[in-house]
């Protein structure tokens, strides 16, 4: 539910060897995660948040189409853009905690168990949830993958591509696909997931092959879930996880 836009103050973009649209989008999604942004606000017209941020309508379009593409705002034409709330994350973080420290900050040997485990459930649930998808997905919900495939698309192929960025994308598309088969609790397990090997995910991701990789896998994943092939899909999502299961192990064996 949308209200009436507040007086929210806010402050100019430092420096950074972050791209200009990247530190706006770290800015925006701080303000939210930490509560000076709320669910349901109005952000400022585009011009006005330009000024108040110091940087250009161009800067800030791009990063309000990244932050769209994420999921933290929606833009609605003629009106403005909005904070959606995520009640679903705000759930997944309290399962993380108790499961303990995240991937990637343990001794090599844990690591590799506990990234054994975490793929022989990723198997399970996301092949279930590409089959689910491909016969539950609105066409609604296929346009906002295609459109995350795109912006993805875009930053991968820039001169100095946003890795951090990337690996949200990467987990936007996958939450997406969860989010489309409707089940709540599959959705709340997948983010649990996919927060555990957020760490080692986006390592495997700064690997010049996995970029190329990653990109036809979710392609062909997205289609499949276009076209309601669940034999398809199922399989695309698996081959897929298999492959960024094997990058991550290679790299730390």
């Amino acid at each position: 539910m949308e209200r009436e836009r507040p007086v929210t103050t806010f402050q100019p973009m430092r420096s950074s060897n972050r791209s200009l649209a990247g530190r706006i989008v770290d800015t925006l999604r701080d303000m939210v995660e930490s509560g000076k942004l709320t669910p349901g606000e109005q952000l400022p017209p585009e011009r006005e948040l330009a000024v108040q941020l110091g940087v250009s309508r161009t800067a800030l379009r791009e990063a309000l189409h990244t932050l769209a593409a994420l999921g933290l705002v929606e833009v609605r034409h003629g009106r403005g853009v909005f904070v959606i709330g995520n009640s679903v994350q705000a759930a997944a973080q309290r399962l993380s905690a108790m499961l303990g420290t995240q991937i990637g900050q343990t001794g090599e040997q844990e690591n590799v168990v506990r990234i054994r485990e975490l793929f022989e459930i990723r198997r399970v649930l996301e092949g279930a949830a590409a089959e689910w998808a491909a016969q539950r997905a609105t066409d609604e919900q296929i346009m906002e993958m295609r459109t995350v495939l795109a912006t993805d698309y875009d930053i991968r192929n820039a001169a100095s591509p946003d890795f951090t960025l990337i690996n949200e994308l990467d987990g936007r598309l996958h939450a997406l696909i969860a989010a489309s088969t409707t089940n709540r609790t599959l959705i709340l397990l997948m983010s649990v997931l996919l927060d555990e090997l957020a760490l080692v995910r986006s390592n495997s991701l700064r690997l010049p092959e996995r970029i190329t990789r990653s990109l036809h896998q979710h392609k062909s994943l997205v289609d499949a879930i276009a076209n309601h092939d669940a034999v398809s899909a199922r399989f695309a999502m698996i081959e897929h996880i298999n492959d960024v299961e094997r990058t991550i192990l290679d790299s730390i064996l």
